[in-house]
């Protein structure tokens, strides 16, 4: 067992994430605030009150100045309006309306209104009232057109630089923790697969830790259960290849007394008694057959991979099927299209699985019956397909058909059929990561049997 690391509890992780946020966030506010101050003191950003005090410096000189000249001492960016003693304007470069406007403000003593503010400077035979804004703006008359307010600019920064750290903090803790979650993933994904000797590894958070802990006693635990299970298989193999061997023994006895008594001369019924005993000795045999076929199967759990060549491997195919159905006088088409030239697999394996099936169609035909046999493929698969003309499958064994001593309706079964040749080469396809499919054939109007492998098996 892996030595448990340092560890921390969830909240502990998020209480120092949102104590760094919180320095950050401090940390850009005054990194905000010393940019803004450069740009004042590097004279980038004019102060909030640098209209207002250009204006005062330039009081003498607008009070002073004759006609027009006047506009020369006052701002670009202020508006001014010069009235004589009862409000007639002289100069202006405002709309009459708004020159009106501002002299009823100023003759009521305000100097402000909404964001504007007013410097009203007297002059000989009337007065001059400028109009200013207070807030720093960029020097720089590009910016200045498209940014009026320069400390709202500063605030915009402000939040795109806290959206981004939002952003990577958040990131980073979500990369934390998702690291930390991965070593719980891959624990259980190895208890899923059932590899159960991998050695336990253990996160950096406490409340996950607690979790791995308990899948890892689960694990011991399973591992034992599972290791005691498989002793248990292997003896009950063992048991039953030792019990078929033994059976062969007496029944070898039994089946050679029985077959001398068969030479003597017998009466009618003591002959149909002994041909009954040598028939229940052969189905005997055939169970015995039967469960060797099992114990055979089961073992052979590596396969041995080559390549095949597909013609010389379909034909042998035919010429067995030929062979296996001409008792039955069965028909036996074949069809091969689009093949190609070499698949990769276990040539003794897949050739077993074609033949287990072609038997059970065999042994469903009736006499004079038609068996079809395709081979075909596409990209990556190759294709095997059988149909008969038999009873066909009912849906009951559509569903079971593959599963191991599945007999169906035994009325209507042969007896020596035994629930074997499906599931042995069902076995043999997972075994090539293939699948074998059931169904019922149109053009025979029995059974139809699909196997499937891929063509580079690996």
């Amino acid at each position: 067992m892996e030595r448990v690391k340092k560890q921390k509890s969830i909240s502990k992780i998020f209480a120092i994430y949102i104590m760094f946020f919180c320095i950050v966030t401090i940390l850009l506010a005054i990194f905000d605030f010393i940019l803004f101050q450069i740009g004042l003191n590097s004279g980038f950003i004019l102060p909030a009150n640098y209209y207002e005090q250009k204006i005062e410096k330039q009081r003498e000189e607008i009070a002073k100045a004759e006609g027009v000249k006047v506009k020369d001492f006052i701002p670009d960016e202020c508006n001014y309006i010069v009235y004589d003693s009862i409000g007639n304007v002289f100069y202006s470069n405002v709309s009459e309306t708004k020159a009106i406007d501002i002299w009823n403000l100023v003759q009521s003593d305000k100097r402000s209104e909404g964001k504007y503010y007013y410097k009203v400077i007297s002059r000989e035979n009337g007065i001059c009232v400028v109009e200013y804004t207070i807030g720093a703006s960029f020097v720089s008359p590009v910016l200045k057109k498209y940014v009026q307010n320069a400390e709202l600019s500063f605030v915009f920064i402000y939040f795109v630089l806290f959206s981004i750290e939002i952003i990577i903090l958040s990131k980073c803790f979500r990369r934390r923790i998702s690291k930390e979650l991965q070593i719980l993933k891959e624990t259980t994904e190895n208890i899923q697969m059932e590899n159960l000797e991998f050695e336990v590894k253990y996160s950096n958070i406490l409340e996950i830790n607690e979790v791995i802990s308990a899948l890892d006693k689960m694990k011991t635990e399973l591992n034992d259960s599972l290791s005691k299970q498989w002793k248990m298989e292997e003896a009950r193999k063992e048991q039953m290849a030792a019990l078929a061997h033994d059976i062969k023994t007496p029944l070898t006895i039994i089946k050679g007394n029985s077959e001398l008594l068969s030479e003597l001369d017998l009466k009618e019924d003591q002959a149909e008694f002994n041909d009954s005993i040598l028939n229940e000795i052969k189905n005997i045999e055939d169970y015995i057959k039967s469960l060797i076929e099992i114990m055979k199967t089961e073992k052979e759990s590596t396969l041995e991979k080559k390549k095949i060549k597909l013609e010389e491997f379909i034909q042998d195919i035919i010429e067995q099927g030929i062979s296996i159905g001409i008792n039955k006088k069965v028909e036996f088409r074949s069809e091969i299209k689009h093949i190609p030239e070499f698949i990769i697999g276990d040539e003794l394996a897949l050739k077993r699985a074609l033949s287990n099936v072609i038997s059970n169609a065999v042994e469903y035909c009736s006499e004079n019956g038609k068996i079809a046999f395709r081979a075909d493929s596409d990209n990556d698969n190759m294709r095997f397909t059988i149909e008969d003309s038999g009873r066909g499958f009912t849906e009951e064994e559509l569903q079971l058909a593959t599963e191991q001593f599945f007999q169906g309706d035994k009325s209507r079964n042969s007896k020596n059929h035994y629930g074997m040749g499906l599931y042995i080469a069902k076995k043999f396809m997972e075994k090539h990561n293939g699948n074998i499919s059931l169904g019922k054939s149109e053009k025979l109007g029995g059974a139809k049997v699909v196997i499937e492998l891929p063509i580079l098996f690996n």
